[in-house]
Formats: structure tokens, sequence, C-alpha cells
């Protein structure tokens, strides 16, 4: 009897414990946005939605989830169809000091919307300028050949 109290009582100090736990691995968009930014854009996103929600809507460089799967080091991100599923494939996952392992919040929505806004601005020029001088007619000062050894042999 005393066993059994001591064991109630147990659980029940530990039951808000239990509860809170997921919350920190659980990211929305603002906590998602600065852990990409912290980790400078490596990192592992697994995709655990369902095959119908992959194939309508697949997400760029993500890798499908698989229960028996090598999980890199680093940071390592989970998109499913809930927040529940994916928090529960978070918890599945050991984390590290090599790995931290966080859920998506909100699920593919979410990721991309801090994916669009956390790409990197386009280095390409909006426009450009040719020379003076760089665009007249006549022989190429460097032609570019392609050296090709074996069709030398065959003419021989």
């Amino acid at each position: 009897m005393k066993c059994t109290l001591r064991g109630f009582c147990w659980v029940f100090l530990m039951l808000p414990a239990l509860c809170f736990a997921g919350d920190g691995l659980l990211l929305g968009f603002d906590e998602l946005a600065a852990e990409i930014k912290k980790s400078g854009d490596d990192y592992q996103l697994l995709d655990a939605r369902g095959a119908e929600a992959q194939r309508i809507a697949p997400i760029a460089f993500s890798t499908k989830y698989r229960k028996i799967m090598p999980i890199k080091k680093g940071l390592v991100l989970i998109v499913a169809d809930t927040d529940a599923a994916a928090l529960e494939i978070a918890q599945s996952i050991p984390a590290g000091a090599d790995r931290n392992v966080f859920a998506v919040m909100g699920g593919a929505e979410t990721w991309q919307r801090v994916s669009r806004e956390a790409a990197p601005r386009s280095t390409m020029p909006d426009s450009f300028v040719i020379p003076a001088n760089t665009c007249e007619q006549g022989k190429p000062i460097q032609e570019l050949k392609r050296n090709k050894p074996w069709q030398e042999l065959k003419g021989k």
C-alpha cells in the first residue's frame, strides 16, 4: 500500500514535467528562423508527412522520413501532417551535444514561409553594361578548342 501510494505521488509530481518536456522541441515561425540562422543553413530536413501530401506538395531539399534511417549530426528538423506527429518523431530521435532535433509547428506551411524569408537574396546583377570596344567584328582574341587525343590517334 505504501509503495503504491509512493508510485502515485511520483506520477503526479512528474506529470507536469512530462507534459511540458515536448514544448522545447516544437518550434514556431520565429524560433525556427532563429535556429536556421544560427546553424548557418546546415541542417537535415525530414519530411514525415503522408505519401499523398509529399506527392502533391514536395518540400525542396528534404529527406523522406523512415523509422530506420541515418540521422545526421547538427540541426535536424521534422515536418509532419500534425504537430503531435512531428513532436513524437522528434522525441524518438536521440539528441546529443552534436545533434539538435526539433519539430516544426504548423508543418509544411510554416516551413515554406521560413524558407522563403530565410532564402538568400540573389547575387545576380539586374543589368550588365558591355564595356566599349568589346563587340567588334573580326578575328576573335582567343579560341577555345576541345582536346581530343583519341581522335588524333585514329587519324594517323
